[in-house]
């Protein structure tokens, strides 16, 4: 697989309508995700050798997906739909994430942070967090 464009890695938001359409947060100039998987402590010693070597087993715990980005804020009809989510009293919408060449992540988000700033000679920039809600899809592309 050859190399791909970090621009390309997009962050789209759902419009919240039955028949739901994506646009992207265009303005996000940096963006990552990550995959958690928890971990759930099941040691137990060796019954016939319990002073033996004591080696951790695991069983599969919650999962989470997590996006983070920030940019220039740019007043985009996505970015309004960003803040109207993140002011709502349950900020949760649905979220895809393109990486390309590789697939795309499809699920609810809950917005954890929406952060704005701004240096006196420079944009306004924003900052976003967002934390899976329930099962996360990932389509190969």
């Amino acid at each position: 697989m050859a190399k791909q464009n970090g621009r390309e890695l997009l962050v789209k938001i759902g419009d919240g309508e039955v028949s739901e359409a994506f646009a992207t947060l265009c303005g996000l100039n940096s963006k990552s995700i990550t995959i958690n998987n928890n971990e759930v402590d099941v040691t137990t010693p060796d019954c016939t050798t319990p002073g033996g070597a004591l080696w951790t087993e695991v069983l599969s715990g919650a999962k989470r997906v997590s996006i983070s980005g920030n940019g220039f804020f740019e007043d985009s009809t996505a970015e309004t739909r960003l803040n109207t989510v993140a002011m709502s009293a349950d900020a949760r919408a649905n979220f895809q994430i393109i990486v390309p060449d590789f697939g795309t992540f499809e699920g609810e988000f809950h917005l954890a942070s929406c952060e704005y700033g701004g240096e006196t000679e420079g944009g306004v920039t924003y900052t976003i967090t967002l934390n899976s809600s329930g099962a996360v899809t990932f389509t190969a592309a």
